[in-house]
């Protein structure tokens, strides 16, 4: 399936640690020559396996599922603002780089965005 210039904005189903059915929001916009694929948690809605733990999957399930070649990928973790005292639950946004030999993605590396910046790279 070729996805078309418009954008996504779905609950994605994948498959998580030893192909366990897992949900996550996803997000997918075409800028200029590149895609920004942003990937949510969904805390609540998911019984399955953390985004955080299976980047490199995820990430290459998407690809295939909408045709994105690696090397135009933006890649962006969501963990959403859910109210709580515990920090690990306050809203962040990681972009999350990858090396890719092949069209073959691995080792995820991640550097934190704000929101601010988030937006930039959406405009």
């Amino acid at each position: 399936m070729k996805i078309q210039k418009k954008d996504v904005d779905i609950i994605f189903d994948f498959k998580g640690l030893w192909d366990m059915p897992s949900k996550c929001g996803l997000k997918i916009y075409h800028k200029k020559d590149k895609t920004v694929v942003i990937v949510t948690e969904l805390y609540k809605e998911n019984s399955g396996t953390s985004i955080t733990d299976v980047t490199v999957s995820l990430a290459k399930q998407i690809c295939e599922k909408y045709a994105i070649e690696p090397e135009k990928l933006i890649y962006i973790e969501r963990n959403p603002e859910t109210n709580s005292k515990l920090s690990f639950y306050s809203e962040k946004n990681y972009q999350v780089s990858f090396d890719i030999e092949d069209g073959n993605i691995s080792n995820p590396s991640y550097i934190e965005v704000s929101a601010d910046d988030l937006k930039e790279l959406l405009d």
